[in-house]
């Protein structure tokens, strides 16, 4: 069976509400699904999180700032800086 992360986090979900332990949880996981089982960072971190009443399976996407940079205009703008003077240090770019 293929796991997908949504599926763990209602398996966790479930064994929480049946009231298990986090390492009753683990042990379950790792009887039934072996190596698909998540890493016991990630039960314990679910748990927890179902702990203080959260009940959405789904990952928070967070506003604000993106984690990255890279865009084609930034791209094109360091090749260019890098094209005209091969001796650019990175803090200038």
């Amino acid at each position: 069976m293929d796991l997908t992360r949504e599926h763990c986090r209602a398996i966790i979900y479930h064994n929480f509400s049946r009231g298990l332990s986090q390492d009753k949880c683990l042990s379950e996981l790792v009887s039934i699904y072996d190596v698909e089982t998540p890493s016991q960072t990630t039960i314990y971190r679910w748990h927890a999180e179902f702990r203080r009443g959260r009940v959405s399976l789904s990952t928070v996407s967070s506003s604000g700032r993106p984690r990255t940079a890279v865009t084609p205009e930034n791209i094109a703008a360091v090749r260019t800086i890098i094209l005209d003077d091969h001796h650019v240090t990175y803090e200038q770019i």
